[in-house]
């Protein structure tokens, strides 16, 4: 999968990561944006003022208080629903997305074929979908610690599993859709549950002593990645451990997803000073580190590309982290999505446009 992590912000006061790089409040996208033949790209986002977004494959969708949309690769509009979700959350892949409201009963899944309606009772704790169009949900269960059920392309669900010990924060979906893993706090600190989504018998199990963990992600097949506070664990869905980060003296601002890597931003604690940004491949090997001078706000990565959002500034990437450009004066941009391509969608002042470098 190739999206931004989700992490919990219960449990990292103040910092709450978005499906994509959430940048500022809304402004005017200028003429520096479409520097190839992208003249024709509009995307209409009035409305859409207070709202999340996530890459959709080459595409993107959006979610607002009163309504959600998935988007197509020239601006198209491919499916749209009025929908209410107070505490907006939002989880896109290739072709799709999921939309919910933390703790309420319902989430909405969009398609270009249209879209569905799914009702948890339990409340909705957490969601995502993978490139095949495959959904994950972790809800509330009664007389469970919660669920997981797995949703196909058509919308049916097709697979559930019942939570009965440790606290549950967090679920995926392999790439394949044939595997599920589940994030759980425990007394000692933290597990990971792994089931094929042909039996409810338990596949793997890796154990985190002492330490809580908040969020976790597939990053390849076979191959996931767990996050605490001061360290990325990478994990094989055998239960096997890979490899480790640690950032003990900083603290994560925000990760990514790409082909075969992953993008991680830290922080310093100390009064000014910056931050670091890591690439690290899905073993956990750090392949390259970069020393900010700028504070970074959020990354969106996409294929062997991403985007890292400044103070003022959104420069684009490849995975090796030489610059391939950069968009200055961005505090009127409301949101970055880094598309495979290379190119990003910089949504602003109820529209969306592309930036090349």
């Amino acid at each position: 999968m190739k999206k931004t992590g989700k992490i919990i912000g219960k449990l990292l006061i103040g910092l709450v990561i978005l499906a994509v790089t959430v940048l500022a409040a809304s402004g005017v996208v200028g003429s520096k944006l479409n520097k190839k033949d992208n003249s024709g790209f509009s995307a209409d986002m009035l409305g859409f003022e207070n709202a999340r977004f996530a890459a959709a494959g080459s595409g993107f969708a959006a979610v607002s208080d009163i309504s959600c949309r998935l988007y197509g690769r020239n601006g198209e509009i491919l499916c749209t629903v009025s929908r209410s979700y107070p505490q907006l959350q939002i989880a896109g892949a290739e072709g799709c997305a999921a939309v919910w409201s933390e703790g309420g009963s319902d989430l909405t899944i969009l398609r270009p074929s249209g879209h569905a309606d799914l009702n948890f009772s339990g409340g909705v704790t957490a969601a995502d979908v993978n490139d095949q169009g495959t959904a994950v949900v972790l809800a509330g269960e009664i007389g469970y610690k919660g669920s997981v059920t797995v949703v196909d392309g058509e919308n049916n669900p097709v697979y559930r599993v019942y939570i009965g010990s440790g606290y549950p924060l967090d679920a995926d979906i392999s790439p394949d859709s044939r595997r599920v893993a589940i994030l759980s706090l425990t007394a000692g600190g933290s597990s990971v549950s792994v089931y094929e989504t042909d039996s409810e018998e338990l596949r793997a199990e890796y154990t985190e002593e002492g330490r809580s963990c908040f969020d976790l992600e597939y990053l390849s097949e076979g191959r996931l990645m767990l996050v605490s506070s001061d360290r990325a664990a990478f994990v094989k869905d055998d239960g096997k451990l890979l490899g480790e980060l640690s950032f003990d003296g900083e603290y994560l601002k925000g990760y990514a997803s790409g082909d075969g890597y992953v993008v991680l931003l830290l922080g310093r604690y100390k009064a000014g000073s910056t931050g670091r940004i890591l690439i690290a491949d899905t073993a956990g090997n750090l392949l390259r580190s970069l020393d900010t001078s700028d504070e970074t706000e959020g990354v969106s990565a996409s294929g062997k590309y991403l985007a890292v959002r400044y103070t003022d500034e959104t420069v684009l990437y490849d995975s090796e982290l030489n610059v391939l450009g950069s968009l200055q004066d961005t505090a009127g941009i409301q949101a970055a999505v880094m598309r495979s391509d290379g190119s990003a969608v910089i949504i602003s002042g109820g529209k969306a446009a592309i930036f090349e470098p």
